[in-house]
């Protein structure tokens, strides 16, 4: 089987090794830096053994990466994806499955717009989480994969198909890959879009531009209760919105019961202790004055801007009142200099560089409807 990656980062090492260590897989990566890579990635695995897996071709230009690929894993940042759509778009061969891990951020509509899915009948789908938890110790060469998850989440657009991709996705990854019931599962997924918002609004909310920190906190380890508490609130802000959904979006547990807790404090505690974020530290850049927030941080651009506002985005569609969520895009809007939310509706002068639905000809819940109710 011939497989394009996209990207360059945690993920996009990590799938380079999974899929690189079976001989039967020709890999081949597209990447803005082929220069920097080796035709080889060593995975070192702290729950397993070490692996290395081969690349094949290398190389930024999308007509010789992309064609021949009977798969293509998106695993770059949300904010990237619509270019590189639209890059790879004239090569896509007939009967192509192309996907991204995760898949929030509009991903389907994005294929939808630049794609020729009827003509070359592309599949589309997209994984509700990342399938491992890793950070690159030597880019293009080496990656720590801190936990690989037993399972992974996965809808398509393309619903008779879907044991197709399920059970070649589960043969690529060798893991389980559990089936959802709609495309909106990946796209209302309340993980990084309201994870990372929450936590960095309790760390950075009372930021003035003459602070700074003598030290860069970790972002999971010193988690605390504000942070849970937020989350918690945007949560159940989203599951008010999954209500009005007249479809089964079951596959999106309330992150109490995702995280198997009861309660902000136990949240706390089971967020604070993951083994597989431990060291991982906050969005920050370090100064002469010392540390400040990383405003081009992805968890700043993606997650707010590419992630949070998008729910946001949907919410106002359908009427759902989101006080809390208003509240941290109103704080990250200040703290980027940005004008999108405007008396609670998303009209502010910047809102054209955002990818919201109206971009996509979806002006109201019947378009919208429409389009979800094929997946």
């Amino acid at each position: 089987m011939v497989i394009g990656i996209c990207g360059g980062g945690n993920i996009a090492h990590s799938l380079i090794g999974m899929l690189g260590s079976d001989e039967a897989n020709e890999v081949r990566l597209l990447t803005r830096k082929p220069e920097q890579w080796q035709n080889q990635i060593r995975v070192i695995h702290r729950e397993g053994v070490d692996f290395t897996g081969n690349i094949n071709l290398i190389s930024d230009d999308p007509a010789l990466v992309i064609p021949e690929c009977d798969l293509i894993i998106l695993a770059l940042p949300s904010q990237a994806r619509e270019s590189l759509i639209k890059q790879i778009a004239p090569f896509v061969a007939k009967d192509t499955w192309i996907g991204s891990f995760p898949g929030m951020g509009n991903f389907e509509l994005i294929c939808h717009k630049y794609l020729p899915i009827k003509e070359k009948n592309i599949r589309i789908f997209a994984s509700q989480r990342v399938p491992c938890i890793a950070r690159v110790s030597e880019y293009g060469k080496e990656v720590v994969m801190t936990s690989k998850k037993d399972n992974m989440a996965v809808a398509t657009l393309n619903p008779a198909l879907k044991d197709n991709i399920l059970k070649l996705l589960a043969r690529l990854l060798d893991m389980q890959i559990l089936p959802l019931n709609n495309f909106l599962e990946v796209t209302l997924s309340t993980s990084n879009p309201i994870l990372h918002p929450a936590r960095m609004y309790a760390l950075f909310k009372d930021f003035k531009e003459d602070m700074a920190w003598s030290i860069n906190p970790t972002f999971y380890e010193s988690w605390n209760l504000e942070s849970s508490e937020i989350l918690i609130r945007m949560d159940e802000e989203v599951h008010q919105l999954l209500k009005k959904m007249p479809f089964d979006l079951n596959g999106i547990k309330p992150l109490l019961e995702h995280y198997d807790s009861t309660n902000a404090e136990e949240l706390t505690q089971k967020l604070s202790g993951i083994q597989a974020f431990k060291g991982i530290l906050s969005p920050m850049k370090k100064t002469e004055r010392g540390y400040v927030p990383d405003l081009e941080s992805r968890y700043f651009i993606e997650d707010i801007s590419y992630g949070l506002i998008l729910i946001k985005d949907i919410a106002s569609l359908f009427s759902v009142a989101t006080p809390t969520i208003d509240k941290v895009i109103y704080w990250a809007q200040n703290l980027l200099k940005k004008d999108y939310l405007l008396d609670g509706q998303l009209k502010g002068k910047d809102c054209g560089e955002l990818l919201l639905h109206q971009s996509f000809s979806i002006s109201n819940t019947e378009e919208f409807l429409k389009f979800y109710q094929q997946s």
